[in-house]
């Protein structure tokens, strides 16, 4: 993924986490600024996502035209549930109207409770836990997903395999992790409500350098098309091995087709991914860069239409007096990625899954996928 380079935090307070950015209105102001929390990992490893994150929601907030002025308060989550604990407290210490943000799991988990005592309702972004909502109700956190949920993944797999091998021969192949073996499993029983199921299941060792083993097994069960849940290294072996015995396979793969590089054993053209929208160049700012992934990348787009939400909601609550989380739940809302609406849960109804085929050197999104 492209980095953004964001410009540094410029005033700190509370627990020295927070930088803000008052960002100026298009026209004059209708009212108070609206205070924006954004809760990000900004330093470490993960700050390459964390800016993704921060530079989305300050676009978003850049770009208003309604007259309104948005502060934007940045806190660094570090991933961590301290973090995450001291980041709230920050946005709490700055009255901030509403939080978007929060990739990980232990911050965002150990940020709501303090955040629900304040009544500052809070946009996830990146965290896809099926807990993060399934519990809302019982424990009352003010939280509210842009980001799929962690089962989202199989319902697209499954989808796209009941409209492309409805009538065909098809096999289930993984990993043997854990997460492999949940996703293969949820994909095996979604398809089987569709009356679809597959020809042959099995798993093979990760990380061996050849698989001359495991694709002479597939072979022998005459069946060509496979669904694979594993990484792309993996895959790129077993297409390579099978191709060397004369056995072309149709493979299709999950979101791990995005996350590792394949340069010993290169992905062979036609492989096929279903996975998240990653880039955004629509919401590039001047020139748009050149090839099928440039402009805004990851959690750039999430974070932009998270923050839209989160301003026009302030909004509205101060134009009619209802409170935030009330909006939110009965409101939909025109973002830059479509209209969102959420669910009883706090689940959005936003679809970021595409299709997405190897070719060349690179996922290209495929249309109509």
């Amino acid at each position: 993924m492209t980095r953004f380079l964001l410009t540094q935090l410029r005033y700190f307070a509370a627990f020295g986490l927070m930088g803000t950015t008052l960002l100026p209105a298009q026209s004059q102001d209708t009212g108070q600024p609206i205070t924006l929390g954004v809760a990000a990992p900004l330093s470490d490893s993960p700050d390459i996502l964390g800016q993704q994150l921060a530079g989305g929601a300050r676009a978003a907030a850049e770009k208003r035209a309604d007259g309104q002025t948005v502060e934007v308060v940045e806190a660094d989550t570090k991933c961590s549930a301290d973090g995450g604990k001291q980041a709230a407290e920050s946005f709490v210490a700055m009255n901030v109207s509403v939080v978007v943000g929060f990739l990980c799991a232990d911050a965002i988990e150990a940020a709501l409770p303090i955040l629900a005592e304040a009544a500052i309702p809070t946009l996830d972004v990146g965290v896809r836990a099926n807990r993060l909502t399934d519990r809302r109700e019982r424990t009352g956190f003010l939280v509210w997903r842009i980001a799929p949920r962690s089962d989202k993944e199989a319902a697209a797999a499954a989808s796209y395999l009941a409209a492309r091998w409805k009538a065909e021969p098809f096999g289930l192949l993984e990993d043997g992790s854990i997460a492999a073996r949940a996703l293969t499993d949820a994909v095996r029983r979604l398809l089987a409500d569709r009356g679809m199921k597959p020809q042959t299941i099995d798993n093979y060792r990760p990380a061996e350098e050849k698989q001359f083993g495991l694709v002479r097994r597939l072979e022998r069960t005459g069946v060509s098309r496979f669904f694979i849940a594993g990484d792309r290294p993996d895959i790129a072996i077993i297409a390579r091995d099978a191709a060397e015995i004369g056995l072309s396979l149709e493979i299709i793969g999950g979101e791990a087709l995005f996350d590792e590089t394949s340069d010993d054993v290169p992905l062979p053209d036609g492989i096929v991914a279903v996975a998240p929208r990653t880039h955004f160049p629509d919401l590039q700012d001047g020139a748009p860069d050149e090839g099928p992934m440039a402009g805004p990348q990851g959690y750039f787009g999430p974070a932009f239409a998270a923050t839209q939400i989160a301003v026009a909601a302030v909004g509205q609550s101060r134009e009619t007096g209802r409170p935030i989380a009330e909006i939110l739940g009965d409101e939909a809302f025109q973002t830059v990625l479509g209209p969102i609406r959420f669910d009883a849960k706090g689940d959005s109804d936003l679809d970021l899954y595409r299709v997405f085929k190897w070719r060349g050197n690179g996922f290209v999104d495929e249309t109509g996928g």
